[in-house]
């Protein structure tokens, strides 16, 4: 009986102990994007963009999203044509997932007009399991912040 009730204990105080340590690590990532709106994100730096994107995403605040993509790309890429569009698109990744959580974020390079953000993020998927995913996202420096000039498919934004 005692062999159990230790063993329940320990039990509790481990998911205990779990769920804290992956609260503190969700919020060190979203402490580092101020509240903006959508409209005011010249303010951030293109980790913050980065970051920003994703925690649109996962709250699926497509209009946000739309925000931190360059002009250009919206003119080349066919799903991103207009806000319609771009959320029509992002919506079908919630026919498979749950959401998505930025894991890391970090500026690889920056030059006046241009950064690169290294990126990892993990995908909750419908069944509960999660799959990571990391890449690269170019932002470019435009008069109204940093904008993703490649935020998905093949279409990347030269101007």
């Amino acid at each position: 009986m005692k062999k159990s009730l230790f063993i329940f204990l320990f039990f509790i105080l481990f998911i205990n102990a779990c769920t804290k340590t992956q609260q503190v690590q969700q919020q060190s990532i979203q402490k580092t994007v101020p509240t903006v709106s959508a409209e005011d994100v010249s303010i951030l730096t293109p980790e913050q963009v980065a970051t920003f994107y994703f925690q649109a995403w996962n709250d699926e605040q497509y209009d946000t999203m739309y925000s931190l993509i360059s002009d250009g790309f919206k003119q080349i890429e066919p799903t991103a044509k207009t806000l319609n569009d771009f959320q029509a698109n992002m919506e079908k990744f919630y026919d498979t997932a749950l959401g998505v959580r930025v894991l890391e974020a970090k500026e690889s390079y920056r030059t006046d007009k241009e950064a690169g953000i290294d990126y990892k993020i993990e995908i909750t998927k419908k069944d509960g399991s999660k799959k990571d995913f990391s890449s690269v996202y170019t932002l470019k420096k435009k008069a109204n912040g940093w904008k993703l000039i490649h935020p998905y498919g093949e279409n990347i934004d030269t101007t």
